[in-house]
């Protein structure tokens, strides 16, 4: 899959020759598709038709578009690109509901870590108070010690005021950056056969990404991390600010002891959810999240 993000903030047309992505706004740019992952369309003046939609599809690239508050309001996702879809969906259904608890109780523990080493990495003192939450998570989080711990963090992380309704600059960038790692982490399911809107814990009727939203956790507090270090310079959601938040995708997290960018952290991720789901492993492969670095490829 690829790894580039395309961020488009002005009028534009999009069309596709010799398996490249070419932007005209006056000049015309090419990309290679297999190098893209994912595509931001920034303002209502971007012209896409239907040949780029599909091959955007043949290769795996998620193209968001952004309402006029310049938030994600919508997702274009390839549709049935796992050869064995209907046997991934069925393992799904028959996932009884003490294994979605013990995937649920892994996923919750591991963000409220990465909570903790968020707080660390800010110099924060009470991160080990927060990181021992992370102990008293049962099966299913029976007690919500997710809640507990979310409560505790963001008034450490932005101040004993902040809450998560308000509007002010903070939640609007926590929002964006939220937006744009669940269209990811919705592509990669849709990749590896998965039905988003069957989730282990959220199960809402009205969500057609429930999964997405289980899937995402874990990746959260690094939109946090950046939000903590760069809010204070940021009056309003600026393309700049947009951008570089699109860009934590190229950001490094730990799995398995490994640093990945958070696009290929996702994957793998997914990747080991499918082999949970049919047996072939035993666990979750979940990130750590660790101090704001690019990745660096070989």
């Amino acid at each position: 899959m690829g790894y580039r993000v395309i961020f488009l903030t002005g009028g534009c047309k999009l069309s596709v020759k010799n398996e490249q992505l070419m932007i005209d706004n006056g000049d015309t740019s090419k990309i290679p598709l297999e190098d893209i992952g994912c595509i931001i369309a920034d303002s209502p003046q971007v012209v896409i038709n239907s040949y780029l939609l599909m091959k955007l599809s043949e290769y795996g690239i998620v193209l968001i578009t952004d309402g006029k508050n310049h938030i994600p309001c919508g997702v274009h996702l390839p549709f049935a690109v796992h050869s064995r879809h209907l046997s991934v969906l069925q393992e799904q259904i028959k996932m009884t509901e003490s294994t979605k608890k013990r995937l649920w109780k892994s996923i919750v523990m591991q963000k409220i870590r990465n909570q903790a080493n968020v707080l660390r990495i800010c110099s924060v003192e009470e991160w080990e108070e927060v990181d021992s939450i992370s102990l008293k998570v049962k099966y299913g989080d029976t007690s919500n010690m997710e809640g507990t711990a979310a409560a505790r963090y963001f008034k450490l992380l932005f101040g004993k005021d902040f809450t998560r309704g308000s509007e002010n600059i903070v939640n609007a960038m926590l929002n964006y950056g939220y937006a744009v790692l669940r269209s990811m982490i919705a592509k990669n399911l849709v990749a590896y056969g998965f039905e988003p809107s069957l989730g282990i814990h959220h199960k809402s009727a009205l969500n057609s990404f429930n999964l997405a939203d289980d899937m995402i956790e874990p990746f959260r507090p690094i939109v946090d991390l950046f939000v903590r270090i760069y809010a204070e310079d940021e009056e309003e959601l600026t393309t700049k600010v947009k951008t570089r938040l699109a860009d934590l995708l190229n950001m490094n997290v730990l799995i398995n002891g490994k640093y990945f960018t958070c696009t290929r952290a996702i994957e793998l991720q997914i990747q080991s959810l499918s082999g949970f789901i049919n047996g072939r492993n035993t666990k979750l492969d979940l990130p750590t999240i660790v101090e704001l670095e690019r990745h660096r490829y070989e």
